[in-house]
């Protein structure tokens, strides 16, 4: 089967898709996979077919970081300019991608994909990889940073959702389907997610609501294979107690000194040593004191499981390595579904109380490290809920298996 792959986001949207594609492969099936030009290198090195689509993503969020950083309304301008000015350039550079596909597969937020399998008329399916990407009751949209409102104002959370996207985003798309002979989306959230969306989450950690009838579940589609460290992360971590990772993923930030330097004080207070992620960040570009490493992109499932806790942004594949890892996680949410994730590990007794980023100084990590240092609940639990992801994930077919 021809299959197109269709991707618009961060490291991670792209890098769980990239699982899905090497399954289908493996599976014998045609995949392209289609995403922001940023990923062009990391797509052809696993030998996939690649079509560029759109704008540089991390370039972007690079542009925009004081909005990363600002709250949800802020997120939401930036959010809003990003799809309206990028819907067109999607539904251009992804017909000429997936003009021979039988199986258009989407996720992140591309916005055209499900049109152009309509106009092509080949089958349609959208991957969610946080059940808040669904509407229900049980929860409010992923737009939301408050993650327990009350039934009633979660629904009408989603009302004020649905008419936001048909007042800002459903011209463009509307624009754009009329060029394909197509007629207007009634509802374009509902039709970018599809009639039968998946939901890439492990069911232990994030659960579709019961409310949520038509989704598939396949669990989290990021590998848990570790592969060898850099030797000078195995120097440092040979050389005292298990360290801290502390890194943000793809979240961008406007002043990266100032925050290497929060870290580097909350945890010279709290006594433990740092490894530190430079992220799209761009965190560590200084000097360091001997307690800190800065590292690159390495393996997590490898280093996850040497460390005595995570701290990280809250994205769901960061979340789930952590989980599978058996660690102690400390969230700094920033945007959308990370709150969602935050509130998930705190309820599930995988980390202390969440800090917002805005809200992110000194005195708050350093207090929240010392809660989780020698934490034998926290660290107890951990360990029980790894347990029953790796039950989970030994039990699970093949992605490619599960969708085809």
């Amino acid at each position: 089967m021809r299959v197109a792959i269709a991707v618009e986001g961060t490291r991670g949207d792209i890098h769980p898709m990239l699982r899905l594609a090497d399954s289908l492969v493996g599976r014998g099936h045609d995949v392209v996979f289609c995403a922001p030009p940023d990923f062009a290198e990391q797509v052809s090195s696993r030998g996939l077919a690649f079509r560029p689509v759109g704008r540089d993503i991390r370039a972007y969020l690079e542009s925009e970081a004081r909005a990363v950083h600002g709250g949800a309304l802020a997120m939401a301008r930036t959010a809003d300019r990003l799809f309206r000015e990028n819907v067109g350039a999607q539904f251009r550079d992804l017909l000429a991608g997936i003009e021979r596909a039988e199986l258009v597969i989407a996720a992140g937020t591309q916005l055209a994909a499900s049109s152009l399998a309509e106009h092509l008329g080949a089958a349609y399916r959208f991957v969610a990889f946080d059940p808040i990407l669904l509407p229900s009751s049980h929860h409010p949209p992923f737009a939301f940073p408050w993650t327990e409102l009350p039934r009633r104002l979660n629904r009408l959370a989603w009302t004020l959702l649905d008419a936001l996207t048909r007042l800002r985003i459903g011209p463009t798309i509307d624009r754009e389907r009329a060029r394909l002979d197509l007629p207007p989306a009634r509802d374009p959230y509902a039709l970018c997610l599809g009639p039968r969306p998946i939901l890439a989450a492990e069911e232990i950690l994030a659960p579709a609501p019961p409310d949520v009838k038509e989704v598939q579940t396949i669990g989290c589609l990021h590998p848990f294979e570790p592969t060898p460290l850099p030797e000078k992360v195995e120097q440092f971590l040979a050389a005292g107690e298990p360290p801290i990772y502390v890194g943000f993923g793809s979240m961008t930030d406007p002043d990266p000194a100032r925050t290497t330097r929060l870290v580097l004080e909350a945890a010279r207070r709290a006594g433990v040593r740092v490894l530190l992620s430079e992220g799209w960040a761009g965190l560590a570009q200084a000097p360091l004191p001997e307690s800190a490493l800065a590292i690159g992109s390495l393996s997590h499932a490898a280093l996850f499981q040497r460390v005595a806790a995570v701290v990280h942004h809250g994205g769901a594949g960061t979340t789930t390595t952590a989980a599978r890892a058996g660690v102690p996680q400390i969230l700094i949410p920033h945007v959308l579904d990370q709150f969602h994730w935050a509130h998930r590990m705190q309820r599930l007794g995988l980390s202390p109380p969440p800090i917002p980023r805005r809200r992110l100084d000194v005195d708050r990590l350093c207090a929240t490290l010392r809660a989780v240092q020698d934490n034998e609940v926290l660290t107890q639990r951990a360990r029980e809920i790894a347990d029953r992801l790796f039950a989970a994930l030994r039990e699970r077919p093949e992605p490619a298996d599960a969708l085809v």
